[in-house]
């Protein structure tokens, strides 16, 4: 609530004015502390801190702060307001943004017309998030209670997150995934940390999914996880481009995401990504093809924040593919679509 004073006439504290128009028109009146003045139809009345207070709810006045303090480049805060103490949560990206968010949290409740004359304390509930593991567990839970997905859970290493569970069906695995990847991107705590939501989630009675490796992997795992990782997901799976171009089809964009989630947690390493045209695609220069698909990979990776300076992409025409002796020449059963990860110590 904004107080503010108008009139034709002004009211100052007692004593001499030096502005003469001030001294001409102004009444002088003593103002006690914690006493304000309103236009109340459209007349000026005097109020006091108290009986502001009960013309807003605390939630509004949590409102009004929160989007302050947004406006200052703290967003992730959240704040409860119970008419004297103030509790300042969230999860900072450090420890300087910690302090620095509690102080400009603390000075706007203290400067709040409506809650300056009666906070009696502002209590410090930051924390920092390092604890993935308390950020995983909160959002797991918010899934059971808000949406009733008891049987999906959050697993969150570096900044990937990966969703695991058993779905009953295909349709309820999409339900589930749908609604957790919108979970975790919506959180405030999770959106400073997460790059990537990666597809682990099991249906009945069918192949293990995409993302079963990144369940157990943890930020800078070894080379050889690394590489078991990316064999895992890529060796028996097609990346599907468009014919003859370097452009990933839609239906791909979850295997990319848990090549690039084992990417992020894989850093302490360099990446090579090896692609290859298809035995029977007509492209006129196969290498060129070959490339651009592996360039357009490592792009992929990249824009999900994967360092630039850990990847290259290679093409290696129809001479190389997945699962074949490239010195056999026996290229007939290479799939137009599929590439090489390799993890390589630095």
């Amino acid at each position: 609530m904004l107080v503010v004073i108008l009139g034709a006439c002004l009211l100052v504290g007692c004593g001499r004015s030096n502005v003469p128009e001030v001294q001409a028109d102004s009444v002088c009146v003593d103002i006690p502390n914690g006493q304000y003045f309103q236009f109340v139809d459209g007349r000026l009345v005097t109020t006091s801190s108290t009986e502001i207070s009960t013309q807003e709810r605390p939630r509004e006045t949590e409102r009004r702060i929160s989007a302050t303090l947004a406006g200052m480049g703290y967003p992730w805060v959240a704040l409860t307001w119970d008419g004297r103490t103030a509790t300042v949560s969230g999860i900072a990206v450090d420890d300087n943004s910690r302090l620095d968010a509690f102080i400009a949290a603390k000075s706007a409740f203290e400067a709040d017309p409506v809650a300056g004359p009666l906070v009696e304390r502002v209590i410090n509930d930051l924390d920092v998030h390092a604890t993935e593991d308390a950020i995983a567990i909160r959002l797991t839970q918010e899934l059971v209670e808000d949406d009733g997905l008891d049987w999906l859970r959050v697993v969150i290493a570096g900044r990937v997150a990966t969703l695991d569970g058993e779905a009953k069906s295909a349709r309820e695995k999409e339900i589930g995934y749908s609604i957790g990847r919108s979970t975790v991107e919506s959180d405030l705590a999770a959106g400073q940390l997460i790059n990537i939501v990666v597809d682990a989630i099991q249906i009945q009675g069918q192949e293990a999914p995409i993302g079963v490796p990144l369940i157990s992997m943890k930020q800078n795992a070894d080379v050889e996880q690394c590489q078991n990782a990316f064999d895992a997901i890529v060796g028996e799976r097609d990346i599907a481009f468009e014919t003859n171009e370097s452009i990933v089809k839609k239906s791909s964009s979850r295997v990319l995401d848990a090549v690039t989630g084992v990417a992020l947690l894989c850093e302490a390493h360099d990446i090579e990504i090896a692609g290859h045209s298809g035995a029977e695609e007509m492209a006129a220069d196969a290498i060129d093809l070959s490339q651009r698909r592996a360039s357009s990979v490592r792009d992929y990776l990249m824009a999900y924040g994967v360092s630039p300076d850990i990847l290259s992409a290679r093409g290696y025409g129809r001479a190389e593919a997945i699962g074949i002796d490239v010195n056999s020449g026996d290229v007939s059963n290479t799939p137009n679509t599929a590439f090489i990860v390799r993890a390589r110590d630095s």
